[in-house]
């Protein structure tokens, strides 16, 4: 029975080491990468449509999120508060895995007035290598992601990322 159960362990272990080389290798930080996101067109909810890289005449705050994630909601006020205060930055919103009608109506119930868009199939968001939402990249105008945070942001801290990685 001891025979049996070592090699079913290394076999276990074997599995254990690839699956972690795998995933570790498809986990980058998506940074300096970005050059094929910045080309992908989205539709902007407002009509029209765009890509990252027409934003990057200026640093650029990147969020992605949906309608029904919680957290995502409850930044969106803050991430606007900044952008008002912030017009050498520019501010972008995507939706991920959701319709154009709840976007819309959670743009317009959060007082959301920077660019807002879908995400086509979650494209930009996997190029970006986003694991999770709310994701908000700091991008700086040559399309390097100098910083990505996943989970909520208060209007103090995007105002201390952007001090920290976009403001000269």
């Amino acid at each position: 029975m001891v025979g049996r159960k070592r090699p079913l362990a290394t076999a276990a272990l074997i599995v254990a080491s690839a699956l972690i080389v795998v995933v570790a290798g498809s986990c980058g930080s998506g940074a300096g990468d970005d050059v094929q996101a910045t080309e992908i067109e989205f539709e902007l909810l407002d009509g029209g449509s765009t890509t990252v890289g027409a934003f990057l005449d200026r640093p650029l705050v990147l969020n992605f999120f949906a309608s029904w994630c919680t957290p995502c909601v409850t930044e969106m006020p803050a991430l606007e508060s900044i952008h008002q205060q912030r017009p050498d930055i520019a501010f972008v919103g995507l939706a991920v895995n959701d319709t154009p009608t709840r976007a819309r109506e959670i743009v317009a119930d959060t007082g959301v007035t920077y660019a807002t868009g879908i995400d086509p199939n979650s494209a930009i968001g996997n190029a970006y290598e986003i694991l999770g939402m709310p994701t908000t990249l700091f991008i700086a105008p040559d399309g390097e992601v100098v910083y990505q945070h996943t989970g909520g942001l208060t209007a103090d801290q995007i105002a201390d990322h952007l001090n920290t990685h976009l403001t000269p």
